[in-house]
């Protein structure tokens, strides 16, 4: 039982995973998840509820007190955060007045003093509010609580969710009255509210959804480390079982693709075509990342375990053959994984561009473990191709080899692709250069050294295919662009015309105007309608009453206006559904739009039409922040603001967009009459689109520079050298086990690299604080003298007046739609009591996104507190802006309103400045904090070069050679050590022969006293015959016979005492051991092959492990130890039995481990521990130094030696040696 919840305790715990993740699946999507999250929200509906009743006693009070002094704001401050932070707002009417607002976000409008005082729902212009009020008879108090934001459109920065504490689902619907499946939500008496349909794909948060797909993928890596102990216990050939594992990650991928399981991942952002599709075998960047790690993973098992000539024997294929083929297979592979990386960076809609650290997302990090994994599984299985090939090729040999599979393949590719991808084949060729030339010790073991070759090989390869495939999706991006510019439509200004139709539709006003000769008709629709985002375009306005002509210029012709704008609208018009307004397609590089207004008069059978014509201006910038007005449908992908682009007609330049100016003159660039062609000006390339004649459409991009590669560099090289000591960590346990001891240099390296981190991270976070806080005063400086020059424009109007009367609004209308396209800002008046008066940006009122008070923080420090300049910032639904405020004071003193100038227009700008300098710096630190780290390699090895040559020599030391001493010219601390060392040398060579010369004499006395012992033995015998012959010859007929059995015992005896003297010589010529490295399994092959015609024995040999066992060792000694063994076992068989010999070889860690088992009478109980005692043998002669000698030889190497014995059924003895490992692996 227990051996088999070890070997399948990983399965069953990713069984757990599977099940408990698909346990919270089932509930999450299937049953009914919304009960819980609606349960909470009722909770959380009483709770603020209660909250706000406790806010409005306390509001209640302090506005009913007797001692209060009427400053609403004043007394009122704390609670004008309370919206930002909880949801709450607060509004105050003093009889018909409105005399406090806590905050503008919520867009109140004039009748909401008009709600119950229950506790009740209302819909605002943005949003769904629990409202309650509170009737004092002179006060109204109104508290409201957010529930759901719901703008008219949604976008980045505006989107329709539920304030962030109720924690529910943006696709929750919020209904009045109850439907089916609807949940009912009440008050805190359990009167009804209203209710909450849940809909959406999913109706569980999208933060549930990512516990079970983490669980799901921590099942999945304990499953593959399952696979791996199944892999390693699998007694199969390594072939079938890397084939049948490799078809077993593919069943779990394609069970994955096909039935889309686990079903819970498909809800995630990672698992859908957003990011990135190719195909249906790779629908989505986590589907990406799972072929890669699954390919990862079958490489590190190919890495640990594959060998050829195990398969090579398997396939009884020539090896050489083998080899070859093996040798294409890595080059394919190389060409397969450029092409899988180049599929990744080509379909994702995330950037890989690591010059644009702000565009870089979460996304885009798992692609780069996807590439990570790709280039590292290729990595580990070139390192065992190229490995066994060495064995089996000369390295020069394998050098053309590979540059022949390098031709063939690229002679492949240019036949059926008509290009050859070099960068990829230069990577396989430099590898493999590196792999064939390098001593193993560098490869195998993942030195150091070999690390930062290959990761940076690898780093500029990532680097250059990242950049050169961006440069290709580009171009295409560019063509894409030029041609949509051409007929281009303006899909904000459309999306507002509409909004404008339906306005215009219901404005009274306009039929007032209807009178001659219409300046005020035309200024109204000019001021009410086109003064904010239609700033960027040219209006025109034609008013015709029946039948009206026009003069048309320069043809000097005149026209009956009504045929002659229908016949225009006719021929280049396209009708904006639901709307009178029409794209007006006139092929000059410019978007027009046309609109024509229609009022019946009852005096004229035609009645008046007003026509308005949208021309965008010249050369003009567009103002203003038309995302923030748009839906997000409409808004252009983001790669587009990456490109300028100019538009030329009849040769000349007519628009222009972008950082990059263009010229006036098409000429200027000597354009070709191709349809597409490409010309480098700078840093930029253009791409120059002919539509007709001298029409042209320029699209530029920045080229890539040096120190865009350059800034790429350190940030891939960290990042695959982290990973690669990650995967390091978890697919090699003998690196987890390994104590590492840090040595000097090491510690030397840590100083270095830690004093320049640190300096360099405290000197960078101060710089970039100083910097952000001097770009923010900067960009308050510049907002402070826009407004400066506006006020003084708005007070040389408005210093002698007392008060804004409505001509005083209407000329701040078109005053400021002027001051904001000069000033390129954004301007707003509110009067005196916070009312929005006039503005340059209508839109942003008229749909509701704020309300038209003035902000009430603003409001309290300007006419409270009489602060003169006033900023801060500001938020928009997402949009966060700097906004500035200043008093509007007439000449007598007295305040007349405020000005604002909500700097959101700039805003982007600003932080993308910002951006540019935290780039930049952080793109500076990087390389300098590499540089830092190669200096400190660098430095540490100068350092520590000494050190490492006195351990040289340390190690080199042996007793009874000469050892020579250190050559060092330095005179420093070092030079001094070295000088101590070499006077220990002298004086180790002079104790060294004074300690051999003792050793040897004691030695030998203890010898002559063992041959003492032995001699006597077989003497005391030989002396008892010679005595026993003298009395017995006495009177003795049969003299000859007594002789002949007297010398034979005499015989006998004598040749104990040759044997003894024989061994006694054999154990004095042990000589020093002459260690060198040599391959075990070749040796034992050669001695083995001594005894394979013994008549006794049949001798079987096996080596367990697959790949080759070396060993520092004197190979004569070794061999005599071997073979004394195999003599003792076939001694021990007992007659009439075939003797069987088994020798096998093994891996045991860092050990080779041999064994010698027969199958003889075994060793008595009561003689084992004497077993390995010079004087101890279980012979019948011999003195029993043979296993005494195995045993010094075996602990010469640093070896041990013991046995295992059972009784009639044999021995089996063991030696276990250290594996020849080389030190310097980590330099």
């Amino acid at each position: 039982m227990k051996n088999f919840i070890n070997r399948y305790l990983f399965l069953i715990i990713a069984s757990s995973c599977f099940t408990f993740a698909g346990v919270l699946e089932n509930n999450l999507i299937k049953k009914h998840p919304e009960k819980h999250l609606l349960s909470v929200f009722q909770k959380k509906i009483l709770e603020k509820e209660k909250k706000l009743n406790t806010y409005l006693d306390e509001i209640t009070n302090i506005i009913t007190a007797q001692d209060f002094d009427g400053s609403y704001f004043g007394s009122l401050h704390p609670y004008n955060k309370l919206f930002q932070e909880d949801g709450y707002g607060f509004i105050v009417y003093e009889g018909d007045e409105m005399r406090y607002w806590s905050d503008q976000a919520f867009s109140f409008q004039e009748d909401i003093q008009e709600i119950p005082l229950r506790t009740n729902l209302t819909f605002l212009r943005n949003g769904y509010y629990l409202t309650k009020c509170i009737d004092t008879g002179r006060l109204r108090i109104i508290g409201l609580i957010l529930i759901k934001y719901d703008y008219s459109h949604e976008n980045n920065y505006l989107k329709n969710d539920f304030q962030k504490s109720f924690n529910l689902p943006p696709g929750y619907v919020i209904v009045e009255k109850e439907l089916k499946n609807s949940y009912p939500v009440t008050d805190d008496t359990g009167q009804y509210l209203f209710s909450v349909l849940p809909m959406g794909e999913v109706l569980c948060t999208t933060s549930q959804l990512y516990f079970p797909g983490i669980i799901y993928l921590i099942g999945l890596l304990i499953l593959l480390i399952y696979f791996r102990k199944e892999f390693k216990r699998g007694e199969q050939a390594v072939f079938f079982k890397l084939f049948v594992l490799g078809a077993g990650l593919f069943l779990i991928y394609w069970l994955h693709i096909l039935f889309k399981v686990p079903y819970v991942l498909y809800y995630l952002n990672f698992f859908s075509p957003i990011h990135f599709a190719y195909s249906m075998w790779l629908p989505s960047l986590g589907d990406y990342f799972l072929a890669s790690l699954f390919f990862c993973f079958w490489a590190l098992n190919f890495y640990f375990d594959f060998h050829f000539k195990p398969f090579a024997v398997n396939t009884r294929f020539p090896l050489k053959v083998i080899v070859v083929l093996f040798l294409f297979l890595c080059a394919g592979l190389f060409l397969l994984a450029d092409k899988f990386i180049n599929i990744l960076i080509y379909n994702s809609s995330v950037s890989f561009m690591l010059n644009r650290i702000t565009d870089l997302s979460f996304q885009s990090a798992i692609g780069f473990f996807s590439i990570g994994m790709i280039l590292m599984g290729l990595i580990l299985i070139t390192i065992r191709i190229i490995n066994d090939a060495l064995k089996s090729f000369k390295k020069w040999h394998l050098t053309i080899g590979v540059a022949g599979a390098i031709l063939l393949l690229a002679a492949i590719q240019l036949l059926f692709y008509s290009q050859v991808t070099f960068p990829v084949l230069l990577l396989f060729l430099v590898f493999i250069f590196l792999t064939v030339f390098l001593e193993k010790r560098y490869y195998l073991r993942f030195s150091l050294s070999y690390l930062i070759i290959l990761i940076s090989i690898i780093s500029l390869y990532t680097s250059a295919r990242i950049y050169t495939t961006t440069t290709k999706k580009e171009r295409e991006v560019q063509k894409l662009l030029a041609v949509n510019l051409v007929t281009e439509h303006d899909p904000a200004a459309e999306f507002l015309l509409k909004e404008i139709q339906n306005q215009i539709n219901v404005d009274a006003r306009i039929p007032e105007l209807m009178i001659p000769p219409y300046k005020e008709l035309e200024d109204y629709i000019s001021n009410t309608y086109f003064n904010g985002f239609f700033r960027k375009y040219d209006l025109q306005i034609t008013t015709c009453v029946g039948s009206d002509s026009l003069d048309i210029q320069p043809e000097n012709i005149t026209v009956a206006c009504f045929p002659f704008f229908e016949e225009m609208i006719a021929r280049e018009g396209l009708q904006i559904p639901g709307t009178n307004f029409f794209f007006m397609d006139k092929m000059n590089g410019r978007i027009s739009y046309f609109g024509k207004l229609f009022y019946p008069l009852s005096a004229d059978s035609i009645g008046v039409a007003v026509f308005l014509e949208l021309v965008s201006s010249l050369t003009a910038e567009g103002l203003g922040y038309p995302e923030l007005l748009m839906d997000k449908s409409m808004i252009k992908p983001e790669s587009y603001k990456r490109f300028s682009y100019a538009k030329y007609y009849d040769g000349q330049l007519v628009d222009q967009h972008g950082a990059f100016h263009y010229n006036f003159d098409i000429q200027s660039y000597n354009c070709s009459d191709e349809e597409f062609s490409y010309i480098s000006r700078g840093n930029y390339e253009h791409l120059i689109y002919h539509t007709k004649g001298d029409n042209y459409v320029i699209i530029s991009r920045s080229i890539f520079t040096f120190l865009d590669y350059l800034i790429s560099f350190p940030y891939l090289f960290v990042f695959y050298f982290l990973f690669v000591l990650l995967l390091l960590l978890v697919g090699n346990p003998s690196i987890r086990r390994k104590h590492r001891a840090f040595d000097l240099k090491f510690k030397i390296q840590a100083s270095i690299i830690s004093i320049v981190f640190f300096s360099l991270l405290i000197v960078a976070i101060g710089t970039i604080f100083y910097n952000i806080r001097e770009y923010k005063l900067k960009h308050q400086a510049d907002l402070n003298e826009k407004m400066k020059s506006i006020n003084e424009e708005i007070y040389m109007r408005l210093h002698l007046t007392d008060s804004i009367t409505d001509d005083t609004r209407e000329w701040l209308y078109r005053e400021l739609t002027k001051l904001s396209n000069i000033f390129r800002t954004d301007i707003n008046i509110f009067g005196i009591d916070g009312e929005l008066v006039a503005t340059s940006r209508q839109e942003i009122y008229t749909k509701g996104l704020v309300s038209t008070k003035i902000n009430s923080e603003a409001y309290y420090e300007l006419f409270y507190n009489y602060k003169i300049n006033y900023f801060q910032p500001e938020k928009i639904g997402e949009l966060s802006y700097l906004s500035a405020y200043k008093p509007i004071i007439n000449n007598t003193g007295k305040y007349l309103g405020f000005i604002n100038l909500p700097y959101f227009t700039r805003q982007d700008k600003h932080r993308q400045e910002i951006s540019t300098f935290i780039v930049a710096f952080i793109n500076l630190y990087v390389i300098l904090f590499l540089a830092s780290i190669i200096v400190a390699v660098f430095i540490s090895n100068q350092i520590t070069r000494p050190l490492t040559l006195i351990r040289e020599n340390l190690r080199k030391m042996e007793l009874g050679k000469r050892n020579e001493p250190i050559q060092y010219g330095g005179d420093d601390e070092i030079g001094s050590l070295i000088k101590e060392y070499n006077k220990k040398v002298n004086e180790l060579a002079t104790s060294a022969e004074l300690l051999a010369r003792s050793e040897r004499e004691s030695a030998w006395r203890e010898m002559a006293k063992q041959i003492a012992h032995e001699i006597k033995n077989p003497l005391t015998p030989m002396k008892l015959n010679i005595q026993h012959l003298q009395r017995s010859i006495k009177g003795v007929e049969q003299k000859d016979k007594y002789f002949e059995r007297l010398t034979k015992n005499l015989i006998e005896q004598i040749d104990n005492l040759s044997e003894i003297a024989t061994e006694f010589s054999n154990f004095a010529k042990i000589p020093t051991a002459r260690n060198h490295v040599f391959n075990l399994s070749e040796r034992m092959i050669k001695v083995i092959d001594l005894f394979k015609s013994h008549d006794k024995a049949s001798i079987r040999f096996e080596i367990e492990s697959g790949e080759d066992i070396k060993v520092k060792a004197d190979t004569e000694q070794l061999s005599r130890a071997l073979i004394n063994l195999i003599k003792n076992g076939i001694q021990a068989i007992p007659p009439g039995v075939h003797g069987e010999i088994f020798i096998s070889l093994s891996k045991k860690g860092h050990n080779a481990l041999i064994k010698v088992k027969d199958n003889g009478v075994g060793i008595p109980e009561e003689t084992r521990g004497k077993l390995f005692s010079p004087s101890f043998t279980t012979k019948t002669s011999g003195m029993g130094l043979g296993l005494s000698i195995v045993k010094g030889i075996v602990e010469n190497f640093s070896g041990m030696i013991w046995f295992e014995t059972e009784i009639n059924k044999g021995s089996t003895f063991f030696i276990e040696i250290p594996i020849y490992e080389d030190e310097n692996n980590t330099s």
